[in-house]
């Protein structure tokens, strides 16, 4: 596992197992630990935005997420890596939660869909000791960081959707008296079930960015504008190198 830059931007290069062995490592050592899950989105802003890409090299380990960060890699750098979205990472870290006992705190999504996946969660032993929405201004952080030292939580997942995830997490981590803290996107919504992944075969086809992308007609202006211009800057940024 190593780091590679990309965009100013670095990112881990390497298994998934690999990812998952250093995430946990560094949770039972009690380091405090944030974690970024890097899909286009998320380079995209931090190409766009300096100081969002400051808070992303802040960050203890960047994973790539997304097969759009995975191609970048490979074409720019002629690096291969394996890909480790976010959702899954959290499934793997409840799954260890049963036997180890972190405490789990979820935040983010609107209230009725974060309750509904703290149920499901603790229905199958999983250890949610808290929750919160995620539309709540920024005077209020304060009290949601108090209700998350209170409650003495391991694993902090943050669903706030891109940039605001990463930006509170990092503005509020001295405060937080976590082992992790990570956002994960729409993760919450997918375990709640107001949302589905997509099947294995279009995972496997890495068009789970599509498949999200029919799911959400809000986005249907937005991500193929997204697209075109993460491809743009990679195809520009390849040439440049080239000169």
């Amino acid at each position: 596992m190593k780091k590679i830059e990309i965009f100013n931007t670095q990112v881990l290069s390497g298994t998934r197992q690999e990812f998952l062995k250093a995430i946990e490592e560094r949770i039972e050592r009690r380091l405090k630990t944030f974690v970024v899950t890097m899909n286009a989105s998320i380079l995209l802003k931090a190409i766009e935005d300096r100081e969002y890409r400051r808070i992303v090299n802040s960050a203890d380990l960047v994973v790539p997420d997304g097969s759009g960060v995975v191609w970048a890699m490979k074409f720019l750098k002629k690096e291969s890596t394996e890909r480790l979205p976010g959702v899954e990472i959290m499934n793997y870290l409840c799954e260890k939660s049963k036997e180890t006992g972190w405490r789990i705190y979820l935040l983010g999504a609107k209230k009725e869909i974060v309750e509904k996946a703290s149920w499901v969660m603790r229905k199958v032993g999983v250890n949610v000791v808290g929750y919160h929405d995620g539309f709540f201004p920024d005077e209020e952080s304060k009290s949601v960081v108090k209700d998350i030292n209170e409650k003495s939580v391991d694993l902090l997942f943050v669903g706030m959707g891109v940039p605001r995830q990463e930006r509170w997490i990092y503005a509020n981590l001295p405060q937080l008296e976590v082992k992790l803290a990570m956002g994960v996107g729409g993760s919450i919504d997918v375990i709640s079930g107001k949302k589905r992944r997509a099947p294995m075969w279009v995972q496997r086809m890495n068009l789970e960015w599509l498949y999200r992308f029919l799911q959400s007609p809000m986005s249907k202006r937005k991500v193929p504008v997204q697209i075109a211009k993460f491809v743009f800057l990679v195809l520009k940024e390849k040439l440049k190198g080239e000169k």
